[in-house]
């Protein structure tokens, strides 16, 4: 339920910020806040193909794919700040950092949200054991 809210919160948001961006676009024209939205939207476009993509490669090791997919979009942002010119290239080491500070919050929202789906799953399963023991 809150993996929920919060994703419809986030979409919103999204869906907001890019509307009003559109029309700013359409009525005054380019402006770098502009050119700026829509380079963070393409972009998390792109991270999320090659999150997808990473997906379906299957790692045993569960923190050998995070360290994977953490270095892959790393080194996409790099990539792509290079060419949209977000950084000079004396601080490339900064995408880094700026990578791990989205990351880090979201693995551990996620980690919590996937606990309470397993603990809800088995409770569920656990009454379902207990129903049909007294059948």
């Amino acid at each position: 339920m809150i993996k929920e809210i919060i994703q419809k919160t986030l979409l919103l948001a999204a869906i907001m910020i890019l509307t009003v961006f559109f029309v700013s676009y359409l009525t005054i024209g380019t402006t770098q806040e502009i050119v700026l939205v829509f380079e963070i939207f393409l972009l998390s476009f792109f991270i999320s193909i090659i999150q997808q993509l990473l997906k379906k490669i299957v790692f045993s090791h569960y923190l050998l794919s995070i360290v994977i997919e953490y270095f892959s979009i790393s080194t996409f942002v790099l990539l792509y700040g290079y060419f949209v010119q977000w950084f000079a290239k004396s601080n490339w080491w900064i995408v880094f950092l700026y990578v791990a500070i989205v990351y880090l919050p979201a693995y551990f929202l996620d980690m919590a949200i996937v606990k309470n789906d397993i603990n809800y799953i088995n409770a569920k399963l656990e009454r379902r054991r207990k129903n049909e023991d007294n059948i």
